[in-house]
C-alpha cells in the first residue's frame, strides 16, 4: 500500500476536508482508505491506496492542494492587503474572486509542481518557503489596485476577463458542474457568504453559462451585468 500524507495548521484545517470531499469519489474508486489525525497544533489527513493507484491518486491529491493555495491562500492575502472604498462588501468580494480567477490556472500550475510527486505535503509549509516568487507576484498585483474603485469598473474587468474564455459551466438548481458534469465546488474554500453561485462561475474560468432551474435574485442580477447574451437559459429555467 501507498501512504500519501496531507497536513495544515490547526487553523485550516478545513482545507483538508476540502481535498476529502472534492476527491470522495476517487478514493472511493480507487480502494482507498483514510485517516484523520490531530495532534497540537497541526492536522493531518493520511491516505492509503493500492500501489497501482497511487500515481493517479497523488496527482489528484496535489492539484486539490494547488488548488487550495491557489484559491485560498490567494484570497486571504489580498483580502489582508487590498483596501479599496467605493464598493458594497458585495462588490469588493466579487473583485477579489475575479483577481484570483484572472491567472487562476497558471498560479495553480505553479503551485502543483511545487508539489506534485510528493507523498507527504505541509501545504502551509511549502506556502511559507517555496512560493516566494508567487507571493511576490501577487503584492504586485495589490500594488496595482487603486484605493477607490467604482461599480463600473467591477463589472467592466470581470468581463475583460471573460473576453478569450470558451469552456461552458452548467447551473443545475444551483449547483455548477464543469463540461465533463464534474461538481465544483472551489467557493468552499473561501470563507464568505452569499453569491455562491456568480462567485464559482467566476472562479470556473468559463466564457458561457447554461441555467437549469431558478437561482437566487442576486447571483441572477450580476450574472446578466457579467455574462450579457453568453447566458443560455434551458428548459425549466423560471424568472
Amino acid at each position: 500500500m501507498a501512504r500519501i500524507e496531507i497536513s495544515e495548521n490547526l487553523v485550516h484545517g478545513d482545507n483538508l476536508y476540502y481535498v476529502q470531499n472534492s476527491l470522495g469519489e476517487i478514493f472511493t474508486h480507487a480502494d482507498c482508505s483514510l485517516q484523520n489525525v490531530s495532534c497540537k497544533d497541526r492536522v493531518s489527513l493520511i491516505v492509503n491506496c493500492p500501489e497501482y493507484y497511487s500515481d493517479i491518486v497523488r496527482t489528484e491529491i496535489c492539484d486539490k492542494v494547488a488548488e487550495i493555495v491557489a484559491i485560498k491562500y490567494k484570497y486571504d492575502f489580498f483580502k489582508g492587503n487590498i483596501k479599496v472604498g467605493g464598493l458594497s462588501e458585495q462588490e469588493k468580494e466579487l473583485l477579489l474572486v475575479s483577481l484570483i480567477a484572472a491567472d487562476l490556472e497558471e498560479d495553480k500550475k505553479y503551485c502543483f509542481d511545487r508539489f506534485k510527486g510528493s507523498s507527504r505535503i505541509a501545504i502551509d509549509g511549502v506556502y511559507n518557503f517555496r512560493l516566494q516568487l508567487l507571493k511576490r507576484k501577487w503584492q504586485e498585483v495589490v500594488g496595482y489596485i487603486p484605493g477607490c474603485f467604482f461599480s463600473e469598473q467591477v463589472k467592466d474587468f470581470v468581463t475583460y476577463l471573460l473576453e478569450q474564455r470558451k469552456k461552458r459551466v452548467y447551473v443545475d438548481n444551483g449547483k455548477i458542474y464543469d463540461a465533463h458534469y464534474r461538481r465544483l465546488k472551489r467557493t468552499n474554500l473561501i470563507d464568505y457568504q452569499g453569491l455562491n453561485i456568480v462567485r464559482e462561475i467566476i472562479l470556473s474560468n468559463c466564457g458561457e453559462v447554461e441555467i437549469s432551474g431558478s437561482i437566487p435574485e442576486e447571483d441572477e442580477k450580476y450574472l446578466k451585468e457579467f455574462y450579457g447574451s453568453k447566458i443560455i437559459f434551458s428548459t425549466g429555467y423560471f424568472n
